[in-house]
């Protein structure tokens, strides 16, 4: 799903439509929350040392399922660009 317009630290609604189940049934339209926040490589809802050390521990790694989050540009590597935007990012939350 390509979402465009979307700021940093924000919380969205997102309707689900036409999704199948493994026996071909239409399920109902469903509304998720979907958060994004730049740097979180925790998952926490907050930038802070944790994620600056998750970023640099994962550097020169290949990215996984595992450590997406690290790859902070989404460029398909994890490298000292991410770490430096993650460290730009420290202090940022999502809204409670």
């Amino acid at each position: 799903m390509n979402l465009t317009g979307i700021a940093n630290a924000q919380t969205v609604a997102v309707t689900l439509s036409n999704v199948t189940d493994e026996f071909s049934q239409t399920l109902p339209d469903t509304a998720i929350s979907v958060s994004f926040l730049l740097g979180d490589a925790s998952g926490n809802g907050i930038v802070n040392a944790s994620d600056v050390g998750l970023a640099k521990s994962q550097v020169g790694q290949p990215v996984s399922g595992s450590n997406f989050r690290e790859d902070v540009n989404a460029n398909g590597l994890i490298n000292s660009v991410d770490v430096a935007l993650v460290k730009s990012k420290v202090g940022t939350a999502l809204p409670p």
